[in-house]
């Protein structure tokens, strides 16, 4: 009688062994390349967000390109001066939202109340809304 010799089962935990292994592998082979591809996502998330959060500060950049004759002038720019909030008469939590804010053209003419400045708002009882930043 010849023993029929059966395929030896892998269980979840050599499966995953091995899976970390070639893992390991795969970076160790490609370290440089991947070193480069996070950095260059870091850089661009870093740079991305230094640029909002100048332009949430309220400061004028100014971008000025120079060189022969065809020169660009300097070009200032801003966030919008409208000192009025709007809110909702339908909103539970009082919140208002600036004029630039997407929640803002969201509220429908009929429900909106229209505050001067934002110190009225806050004086009526309302609260800023969490995706409106100043």
């Amino acid at each position: 009688m010849s023993r029929r010799s059966r395929p030896r089962k892998i269980g979840a935990g050599m499966l995953s062994l091995f899976m970390l292994s070639k893992l390991f592998q795969f970076v160790k082979a490609n370290q440089s390349d991947i070193i480069l591809a996070v950095a260059v996502i870091l850089i661009s998330v870093i740079s991305f967000n230094l640029g909002k959060a100048s332009a949430l500060n309220g400061q004028k950049a100014q971008i000025k390109i120079t060189g022969g004759e065809n020169a660009l002038q300097t070009t200032n720019y801003s966030l919008p001066t409208n000192p009025s909030v709007v809110a909702s008469k339908n909103s539970k939590g009082k919140l208002y939202h600036f004029t630039y804010c997407p929640g803002a053209s969201m509220i429908a003419e009929k429900n909106k109340i229209i505050f001067p400045n934002e110190a009225a708002a806050i004086a009526a009882g309302y609260i800023l809304a969490g995706n409106c930043q100043k």
